[in-house]
């Protein structure tokens, strides 16, 4: 049994550290921190970009019923709604398939 770690060893596993051992020991740096935002941002936008397209496809719609807009321009904005909305749905789905294999993963 291994009691301890060569200090070259340590040096490239990082492991010479005491808080090493630790989950979430060290915490989130600047950058992650940064990193992390901007993730959240971009996702926000993904998010409200989908909203804006189902709701320029409810506007056309009623657009139709009330004679202003052509049945071909309520057409178009219903498929790029219906375009978005799936790939955000498969995005979603590699987020889960992701966070599915990590939290699968052996430890």
């Amino acid at each position: 049994m291994i009691t301890s770690i060569p200090p070259t060893v340590g040096a490239w596993t990082g492991l010479e550290t005491p808080t090493a051992t630790r989950p979430g020991a060290g915490g989130v740096g600047e950058a992650g921190a940064t990193g992390a935002a901007e993730f959240s941002g971009k996702l926000t936008d993904a998010v409200q970009a989908v909203e804006a397209s189902q709701a320029e496809a409810d506007r056309a719609i009623y657009a139709v019923g009330s004679g202003e807009h052509d049945y071909a321009q309520m057409m178009i904005s219903l498929e790029e709604a219906n375009i978005s909305l799936r790939a955000m749905g498969s995005v979603r789905d590699k987020f889960v398939e992701a966070y599915q294999a990590i939290w699968n993963m052996p430890v």
